[in-house]
């Protein structure tokens, strides 16, 4: 019993002393929870440091999906720049919805934010004050004078005016009247121009049974068949109509943009003819020729009967000839050289000045020259100046061909022009029947298209 006792009293003051030390550790505990609660209440939140801080109103030229980067040309600064992005670059449309890089377009009008040291795009959003209309077939551009025809309507357009082809920027005198275009700009200023519908080219290959024939082309093209003719097309798929005598033939063809797609004819029976084809090399090209009596154009080769016929050319400033010649089965060409006429002047005879002025396509030297289709020489080459709007084309083997707009003034004085030199192609394309083989495309250039064989039809 006595045991007992001393055993309670010693318990009881460890236990009172246990609960001392337990309660003194959990105050403690809760008061230290309490102060690093209130030192985190009272501690200010870090705002985000943006770093993009410049803003501008640019035109999207290209983006580059692999290396992720945008290449834009910054419009009140006039400066190109490629900045990165990330996924964390905002991509909007003019409404603020969600894009993608992707579906950015070259020639685009966009807002962007940027870091210039970091070279870094912050957001992108397709300017919500620019305005584009899209599938323009009538227009008139004049770089030249500052000025754009759309429509009814006139727009102010500057020598700086950024235009794109298939993505890749181009010069403005490389559209044609023939291209569909995109336009995009802000207030009444045009800003940049896309090409929707490019133009390509068509050449006639073994062509003799067809000369001085007619060519038509869908609706786009209505012309009588020379030696050597190129044809600029729009872009798109065409039934070609082949009409001589005895001779109605029909194929099918595809342009391409920026490509050569050559149609060969060798498998057209030549007819037994009846009447020859005649080609006129007269000197000078002004002069106004007639064939028994009556007036020709000498721009084409002419079909004339079998047998002799009688050519007679004049000009101001020249002698008048006339002479005969005979026509065969094959082509006949007719040469003249007319004379100046000798004028008298006191004591002294002059020659006088034969009238019309020229152009001259300077530059590139070498290429082939065709102008509206028509050949007229390797350049540097010069020709009778006609005034007007004229589409050139160059064409040069091994390069991809190209036009350009020009238009020429109503004067009486001299024209020259020059032209980029063009690009070497970097591949080919080979089409025979319906199929196409060998279709290697490498950047913007393919050429070499060849369609043979392709069903024909008697109408």
């Amino acid at each position: 019993m006595v045991n007992r006792d001393k055993i309670q009293k010693m318990i009881k003051p460890f236990l009172c002393g246990m609960c001392l030390i337990l309660t003194g550790c959990s105050a403690a505990s809760m008061a230290h929870e309490s102060t690093f609660e209130s030192a985190y209440e009272n501690v200010e939140q870090e705002e985000p440091v943006n770093i993009y801080t410049s803003a501008a109103s640019a035109v999207i030229k290209s983006v580059d999906n692999e290396k992720q980067t945008i290449s834009v040309y910054l419009i009140e600064r006039k400066e190109n720049r490629t900045l990165s992005y990330d996924g964390a670059t905002l991509v909007q449309d003019k409404y603020g919805s969600a894009m993608s890089m992707a579906q950015l377009r070259a020639g685009d009008v966009a807002d962007l934010t940027y870091n210039s040291e970091l070279d870094r795009a912050g957001s992108v959003a397709l300017s919500g004050d620019a305005w584009s209309y899209e599938g323009v077939v009538k227009y008139n551009l004049n770089v030249g004078k500052g000025s754009a025809a759309i429509g009814d309507e006139t727009y102010s357009i500057d020598e700086t005016v950024l235009a794109f082809s298939d993505g890749r920027a181009i010069e403005t005198d490389e559209i044609i009247h023939q291209d569909v275009l995109t336009f995009h700009g802000k207030g009444h200023s045009i800003i940049s121009i896309t090409v929707d519908k490019g133009h390509g080219y068509l050449d006639l290959v073994n062509d003799e049974a067809v000369l001085g024939g007619w060519i038509e082309i869908g609706q786009t093209v209505i012309s009588q068949i020379a030696p050597d003719m190129l044809f600029t097309i729009p872009e798109g798929n065409y039934s070609v109509r082949l009409t001589g005598t005895g001779i109605d033939e029909t194929r099918e063809i595809t342009i391409e943009r920026n490509k050569e797609t050559k149609l060969d004819l060798g498998d057209i029976e030549i007819p037994e003819p009846e009447s020859g084809i005649v080609k006129f090399e007269i000197i000078p090209e002004t002069a106004a020729v007639y064939v028994d009596d009556e007036k020709i154009d000498t721009t084409y080769p002419v079909r004339l009967s079998m047998g002799l016929h009688q050519v007679t050319a004049k000009a101001s400033g020249y002698d008048t000839l006339s002479e005969y010649f005979q026509v065969e089965k094959e082509m006949t060409t007719v040469k003249m050289n007319l004379s100046e006429t000798a004028g008298v002047s006191g004591n002294s005879i002059a020659p006088s000045v034969s009238e019309g002025s020229r152009i001259t396509i300077e530059a590139p030297a070498g290429v082939d020259v065709y102008q509206d289709n028509l050949y007229k020489g390797i350049a540097p080459v010069t020709y009778p100046k006609t005034a007007g709007e004229h589409t050139i084309t160059l064409r040069k083997t091994g390069c991809i061909t190209r036009s350009y707009s020009i238009t020429v003034p109503d004067d009486n004085q001299d024209v020259t022009y020059s032209f980029p030199e063009l690009e070497p192609e970097n591949a080919s394309n080979m089409v025979s029947g319906n199929s196409v083989s060998g279709n290697t495309v490498s950047g913007n250039s393919v050429s070499g298209n060849t369609v043979s064989g392709n069903s024909a039809s008697n109408n």
